[in-house]
């Protein structure tokens, strides 16, 4: 049985819209990705139309640069202080300090990424995330949070009178134990600061990319709504199409 032209007329509408969709998300594509608009003869008369995702590329260069710099030195901070805490418990061991002694808490610090999703209904859902070489670049704003390590008691003094000297002490003595952990410690405040420092730089970078991701985020939204869109143009399609429906179209 032949459909009406009714049917015939909602199918052509459909086909219409669906063109008409496919068409606004190519050009959705083309903004989102950036073009180019030649306004003259020559190779460099051009004018450059960013668009987000390119944008967004170019500011990942940068920040992943920064990122990893950042985690490198934290791993550097954090091996200098798992080194303190050795030395120092080691030194315990062997006869160096006694339970009255200073006690020497030894703390290690990560680097925490705050992240919005730019997905979903909220664009703005906030998570954590611990910066590493597996996730460089990522989130809005990092910061460093200090997570407690383990301790020691002072190790200046020997207090084992049978380890005479307490020569098994790293550095053979209680001594150059405590001359070690010194010259380790020593090094660390340089270092936080350059580490501070480039936390800095990475978080203008970070928040200043916020404005583009969030504007892919409109333009990522628009395509899963043009694509919804064309699916149901396309099941209604099937729909008025189906000779099984014929009899009441």
């Amino acid at each position: 049985m032949a459909i009406s032209t009714q049917t015939e007329a909602l199918i052509e509408l459909y086909n219409q819209k669906i063109s008409s969709d496919t068409q606004q998300l190519s050009q959705v594509n083309y903004v989102q990705t950036g073009y180019t608009i030649q306004t003259g003869i020559g190779e460099t008369e051009y004018v450059k139309v960013w668009g987000p995702s390119e944008v967004i590329e170019n500011y990942n260069v940068p920040i992943q640069k920064l990122d990893n710099r950042i985690v490198e030195i934290n791993t550097q901070i954090n091996n200098i202080k798992q080194n303190i805490l050795t030395i120092g418990q080691q030194a315990n061991i062997a006869g160096c300090g006694t339970t009255g002694a200073p006690h020497v808490s030894v703390a290690t610090s990560t680097i925490n990424c705050k992240v919005y999703a730019f997905s979903g209904t909220n664009p703005f859902a906030e998570s954590t995330q611990s910066l590493s070489t597996s996730n460089i670049g990522v989130g809005v704003q990092n910061s460093v949070i200090t997570v407690g390590l383990g301790s020691y008691h002072g190790v200046e003094t020997c207090y084992n009178p049978i380890a005479i000297g307490c020569t098994t002490a790293p550095g053979g003595s209680c001594v150059a134990a405590a001359t070690s952990i010194t010259n380790l410690t020593n090094q660390i405040p340089a270092l936080i600061q350059q580490r501070d420092d480039l936390i800095t730089k990475v978080n203008f970078l970070k928040n200043a990319r916020v404005d583009y991701e969030l504007q892919n985020y409109a333009y990522n939204q628009s395509k899963t709504q043009i694509n919804a869109a064309i699916g149901i143009s396309s099941t209604i399609i099937d729909f008025l199409e189906d000779p099984n429906n014929a009899e009441w179209l």
